[in-house]
């Protein structure tokens, strides 16, 4: 390494369902997918360029800080993209952590985006920002965390720290986001086990949240259990008599008139007698 690599807080992010909004472009000859992107990035157009350092590339945005104590400000940042493409209707997962950093006009030399790139990619799993536990470590070994747990900026599960976009006074937002996004995707999600997926968790952890809204209900339906269909209504009841279901037929058919009945076995036995007595 040389002498100017240093270490630095960068953020990986990952713009969930980018290729399959660019093909809804695509089909529709639209830009509407450009003009989300273009409304969601303009939250990064405000930070203090001084501080913090982005780039966005395809589906991918890097954020960098290289203050060591710059971490809660940089968690900040991210909870306000975050939101703004949750706004636009887009999930973004990605990964954060504090490592080797070295960029120059020609060159990226990043420890800090491989790891960020492999938190995103194995650990991150559903559309949450996954921190590196070695950050949290360090700022506990130097008894410095009292700022982190005091933002409430870090939610953890399973041993897996992610960042916390919800608050008091954005949950009822980022609810009613979730939800016309899921109405809007729900067809093409449907037999979609891994889209559907990321949908399902964001759900669970919006109802886990302690400023979630009481009165408010869940818009994914729950798992049902397999019911036989119901029989299909029928114009008329079944009749049993075969005579009379042939001259239900025939008259369907108009071979016979309403008012012609059909000679049964005994009537035709009956004829012949008769035919047979008036013999000489």
């Amino acid at each position: 390494m040389t002498s100017e690599t240093t270490y630095v807080h960068a953020a990986l992010l990952d713009v969930l369902g980018y290729r399959h909004r660019l093909s809804q472009d695509r089909q529709s000859g639209s830009l509407d997918f450009k003009d989300a992107l273009q409304r969601a990035m303009t939250v990064l157009s405000n930070f203090n360029e001084a501080e913090f350092s982005y780039q966005a590339i395809s589906d991918t945005i890097i954020v960098t800080c290289a203050r060591r104590d710059g971490f809660v400000e940089l968690l900040k940042v991210l909870k306000k993209v975050v939101l703004g493409f949750l706004a636009e209707g887009l999930f973004v997962r990605g990964g954060v952590t504090y490592s080797p950093h070295f960029k120059s006009s020609h060159v990226t030399y990043s420890h800090a985006l491989a790891v960020a790139h492999e938190l995103e990619s194995k650990t991150a799993i559903y559309p949450r920002v996954v921190i590196d536990h070695n950050i949290l470590e360090m700022f506990k070994v130097a008894n410095e965390t009292k700022s982190i747990t005091d933002a409430e900026l870090i939610c953890e599960r399973n041993g897996v720290h992610f960042l916390n976009i919800i608050d008091p006074d954005n949950w009822a937002q980022a609810y009613k986001w979730a939800r016309e996004m899921f109405a809007r995707e729900k067809t093409f999600l449907l037999r979609k086990e891994q889209e559907f997926l990321k949908h399902s968790w964001f759900e669970e952890y919006l109802f886990n949240s302690p400023h979630r809204k009481p009165d408010v209900e869940r818009y994914i339906p729950t798992m049902t259990l397999l019911r036989p269909d119901p029989p299909l209504p029928s114009a008329r009841p079944p009749t049993t008599e075969p005579v009379a279901a042939m001259q239900e037929f025939a008259q369907r058919a108009g071979g016979l008139r309403p008012s012609t009945p059909l000679p049964s076995r005994k009537t035709k036995a009956n004829s012949r007698n008769k035919k047979r007595k008036q013999l000489p």
